[in-house]
């Protein structure tokens, strides 16, 4: 190979490497322009940016590839560019490749190797387009990443989308979901939708094939159904330069009402014998699939309890909205025994699949039945039970439903098994309060006080949550007339606190579905229980005073002195910032300008503050919004929405003016 072909191939060499520069650089800066517009454009827009980005980056490419080729690679001058960086050459190879050389000076000069001033100056060309390169597509990543915040952030800080053309005439057919039986309505350009949660929406406009629904980071075409979910959302429906915008409103599905009418109270018997009649009212939304009557009958004592349970007069109700169940409870049928409870109450559930949220119970009557010898004496009477005695039964049926949960697990798919340990998990949390309510309200807090400091008591052991009791009832000033180290209301309270922190125990175990193991932490908590009701039982001396009680003063049924005017119910006021303030002040003074995207931003604006608006307000709010869509006057539906956002801000002076001041 003589030394012009070597220099040839030295020259093609530095070609290629200039090539792939400008073409690194090029596609840096259409990448660049790509991540920069891509969290602000959507659907067609999305496309144009993507040819924006490609044309740019070969117009930068071209250039820089026509500006580096200007400098020429010509065997010549690349001759002379290896004579710059090899000195000793002394310009013998551009004398060999443009006149030639003797044949002693070529020999001299192919004997030189400048490779590695090729691989130097190929490092250093591209380097810096490489970095750019892997730094355009991190940005581009980030971008793609972070599109959905911004471009929640950018329609958070704008007035509202706005309608690029004209609006878009659209029909949505609502299908409810199926366990619902009603039917489907198709709307005609909506501007708000109130639909079940789980219905399907489907969303067509005459003439127009490409419609896309866009709502927050979802995106999908209009042939595809768009189901709704539990939170409001503003559903965009576009098709090229027209959009129009759609709120949804979510409506769920309640749990069915069981209210129990008979028996109206709890009962003490002397006697197990007899029967009660059993009466409640239910009523659902939607449908009640079934309705009875259950109960739950606990035995025993100490650690050793049986526990039947069984359903009364179970009804199939197919649907109906409202039903009135009725049934007989023969006590002579259960054979009780002195000392058994008997748990009633009414359960009903409705017509969803779900059955862990489709259940719905009332409220729990107890039968007992008198321990032998409590009625032997007529001297004594005993006091009405304690408030602890409905813990007691109330922990037992827990105990029953969770061992018999325990023993049908094998029965039982994941799910079901997951749902009714959840169930008694949630009943727990509820009696481990009422607890703490009875516990906290004796030592003179507030009844409710498990409510605010749960977290501080749950990380308490009982040992310090004992000597929170007994300075609490050394503070309320507690009776020194009685013998031994605690007072009685430590020592009634002392075995509730116990039980109090084994139900949180077991609580925290059957949220983990683990019911096995709650267990021992619930009969722990039984007999802390059964200690604390044996600590307080008190007998009388004889039938305590009967207190007189103005009920009508207690129910607020008297009469008021004087004549006062007749009070009107106001409806409840919005919580409304002033951000949301200013935001219906600017898009009322762009409904002047631009109906359509007012109608828009006032929609958008609903959607915000419908956990915190009345239901006549969010109503005015959607008659704004579609009288602005359609040309109508919207003046009084924008001022009753804005009555119902709460008083203006008023700014005045703090000080007084000062009258005949000199």
């Amino acid at each position: 190979m003589t030394l012009r072909d070597r220099v040839a191939r030295t020259s093609r060499a530095l070609a290629a490497v200039a090539a792939w520069r400008s073409l690194l650089s090029g596609t840096s800066v259409g990448v660049v322009i790509l991540a920069l517009t891509w969290p602000f454009t959507t659907g067609q827009g999305r496309a144009t940016a993507i040819a924006i980005a490609l044309a740019a980056g070969v117009i930068v490419s071209w250039w820089s590839f026509r500006k580096l080729r200007g400098t020429g690679f010509t065997v010549e001058s690349v001759a002379l560019w290896i004579e710059e960086r090899i000195p000793s050459l002394g310009y013998g190879l551009v004398t060999a490749v443009e006149r030639g050389a003797p044949p002693g000076v070529e020999r001299a000069v192919a004997a030189v190797d400048w490779s590695p001033v090729t691989r130097d100056a190929t490092r250093k060309a591209l380097l810096a387009p490489a970095i750019g390169f892997m730094a355009a597509v991190a940005l581009l990543a980030a971008s793609m990443t972070m599109a959905p915040a911004i471009s929640r952030l950018a329609n958070r800080a704008s007035p509202g989308p706005r309608t690029i053309a004209g609006p878009l005439d659209v029909t949505v057919r609502v299908e409810p979901p199926a366990y619902a039986r009603r039917r489907a309505e198709s709307l005609r350009n909506p501007s708000v939708v109130r639909a079940l949660v789980g219905s399907v929406l489907r969303v067509n406009s005459d003439g127009r094939d490409s419609l896309m629904l866009r709502a927050g980071d979802q995106e999908s075409r209009a042939d595809q159904p768009w189901r709704v979910g539990a939170r409001p959302v503003a559903l965009q429906v576009s098709a090229g330069s027209s959009s129009r915008l759609i709120a949804i409103d979510p409506v769920p599905d309640s749990a069915p009402a069981v209210q129990l009418q008979a028996p109206p109270r709890d009962t003490v018997l002397a006697t197990p014998d007899g029967a009660f009649a059993l009466g409640a009212d239910v009523r659902d939304d939607l449908g009640i699939r079934r309705a009875a009557f259950e109960y739950i009958v606990s035995s025993g004592s100490g650690e050793s309890f049986t526990f039947v349970s069984g359903t009364i007069a179970a009804r199939s109700l197919d649907g109906a909205r409202t039903a009135t169940l009725n049934g007989q409870f023969s006590l002579s049928a259960l054979k009780l025994k002195p000392g058994d409870f008997v748990h009633l109450r009414a359960v009903a559930t409705d017509l969803r699949d779900d059955t862990a949220a489709a259940r719905g119970a009332s409220e729990t009557r107890t039968i007992r039945i008198a321990r032998t010898g409590e009625y032997d004496s007529v001297a004594v009477e005993a006091a009405a039970p304690p408030e602890a005695d409905k813990a007691v039964l109330s922990q037992r049926m827990l105990i029953n439903l969770t061992e018999a949960l325990v023993r049908r697990r094998t029965r039982l798919s994941r799910e079901t098994f997951g749902d009714e340990t959840r169930n008694i998990a949630r009943d727990q949390a509820r009696l481990r309060r009422q607890v703490g309510d009875l516990v906290f309200a004796r030592l003179g807090g507030d009844s409710s006080a498990e409510h605010g400091s749960e977290e501080q008591r749950a990380a308490m052991t009982p040992e310090e949550l004992l000597k929170a009791a007994e300075s609490a009832a050394a503070s309320a000033g507690a009776v020194l007339d009685f013998e031994g180290d605690e007072t009685p209301v430590v020592a009634v309270n002392r075995p509730l606190l116990e039980a109090y922190n084994f139900m949180w125990d077991a609580g925290r175990e059957l949220e983990q579905v683990a019911p096995e193991r709650a267990l021992p932490a619930m009969y722990r908590a039984l007999e802390a229980i059964q200690r604390a009701r044996a600590a307080e039982r008190l007998y009388l001396r004889s039938r305590p005073p009967r207190a007189v009680v103005d009920v009508d003063r207690v129910r607020l049924q008297g009469k008021e002195k004087g004549t006062p005017a007749a009070r009107e119910p106001r409806s409840p006021a919005a919580a409304v910032g002033r951000a949301d303030l200013a935001r219906f002040a600017r898009l009322v003074a762009l409904a002047r300008t631009d109906a359509a995207a007012a109608s828009d931003s006032l929609l958008v604006l609903r959607i915000d503050l419908l956990g915190n608006l009345p239901a006549p307000a969010a109503a005015a709010a959607a008659d704004a919004a579609d009288a602005l869509r359609n040309g109508r006057d919207a003046t009084e539906s924008l001022a009753a929405l804005r009555r119902s956002l709460g008083p203006g801000v008023v700014a005045s002076d703090s000080l007084s003016r000062w009258r005949g001041a000199k």
